[in-house]
């Protein structure tokens, strides 16, 4: 569960050679983060990597740890805006054996740095929505960013706040935290980095914390 304290500073870690950002001293900053400022970098290549542990004893998974890989596909040009292709995989809290969704949405970044989500990549066929800002990029603490779902429901995002996450093996990241669908999903995105930890399950069952970091 992502800490509920409010932090003023960001302790990174620094990026080793290549463009796989690994663990390093308190207090470095990696060059990776420092080039941008957004909540979500996007370009096609990026990964996340994370370690997912059952911390509540629910037997998810065997109580044994999993790993859940985030990345950017490729994309779709709408005009002249690229839509990039964002496969999230999702574990599904509690499910016994354990399974997890891949949901693939086409995101991009507006002028003013807030995460938009303009459709899904469905077998192969993309499928617009609304747009929605789904991450702000002045994030407000009690405020909503709902956006229409795969299936055109309503998902409902609540900003929790500016918090610190849990140590990840990247270090403790400031991040502004999104909670989904009654708290069942929760997200904390760092800037420069993306989603630094999630959580998903009641009472932040499983958590999950990342553990490589790939900008291209």
């Amino acid at each position: 569960m992502i800490v509920r304290a409010t932090v003023a500073l960001m302790m990174l870690a620094s990026c080793a050679a290549g463009p796989a950002l690994q663990p390093a001293a308190r207090g470095a900053v990696p060059a990776a983060v420092a080039r941008s400022s957004r909540y979500q970098p996007l370009a096609v290549g990026d990964s996340w990597t994370y370690t997912c542990r059952d911390i509540k004893g629910g037997g998810e998974n065997e109580n044994k740890p999993f790993l859940i890989v985030n990345k950017v596909l490729g994309y779709v040009k709408v005009g002249g805006r690229k839509d990039f292709e964002f496969v999230l995989r999702i574990p599904e809290v509690p499910s016994k054996p354990l399974k997890i969704a891949t949901r693939v949405m086409l995101l991009n970044d507006d002028a003013s740095g807030n995460l938009r989500i303009y459709g899904y990549l469905i077998h192969g066929v993309v499928h617009r929505v609304t747009p929605a800002t789904i991450v702000s990029s002045v994030p407000v603490a009690g405020t909503y960013y709902d956006y229409p779902g795969p299936a055109g429901l309503k998902i409902t995002r609540y900003l929790y706040g500016v918090e610190a996450s849990n140590p990840t093996p990247l270090g403790t990241f400031t991040v502004a935290d999104y909670e989904e669908s009654s708290t069942m999903h929760d997200y904390g995105y760092a800037k420069g980095v993306g989603i630094a930890e999630e959580d998903h399950g009641p009472n932040f069952q499983v958590d999950c914390l990342i553990e490589k970091l790939v900008l291209r």
